[in-house]
């Protein structure tokens, strides 16, 4: 018998994270570029598992860094781009980096010049930094 070639197509959900063992809020927030009251906070009402999926969801409460193995977190929300923006643009939007939006978003390309209108990015939102402007234009992209 020859070797048999497959293919198939995985379908991942936006802004959602799978624990593994050790992780932490923190640990999660420095692999993504932000901060752990993000992630944290993102995950204030439980996320609930795809269809077919067995995972353990964290229902809040405990210590922050009480993650077990195979917990589902979000890490964020879904935004649908509206019309074609920038990168930078989405960043500043969100008082927040494109570094940021790259690591939330590893299927996105730093080298397109725009995002397209309708496409869904997890948006990991500036919700700790102080250096955001409080007059709600964002920051300039770091």
């Amino acid at each position: 018998r020859g070797v048999m070639d497959y293919c198939f197509t995985v379908e991942v959900d936006r802004c959602a994270y799978c624990t593994v063992r050790g992780d932490s809020f923190e640990s999660i927030a420095t692999q993504l570029g932000t901060d752990w009251l993000q992630v944290y906070a993102a995950n204030t009402r439980p996320a609930m598992p795809p269809p077919g999926v067995m995972a353990a969801v964290w229902r809040g409460g405990g210590a922050p860094d009480a993650l077990s193995e195979g917990m589902l977190l979000r890490l964020g929300s879904v935004y649908r781009v509206p019309a074609d923006t920038s990168l930078k643009g989405l960043a500043s939007l969100f008082a927040t980096s494109s570094e940021v939006l790259l690591g939330a978003n590893p299927d996105m390309d730093e080298a397109e010049e725009a995002v397209e209108r309708g496409a869904e990015v997890c948006v990991l939102a500036g919700v700790c930094d102080t250096a955001a402007s409080l007059d709600g234009t964002g920051r300039q992209d770091v």
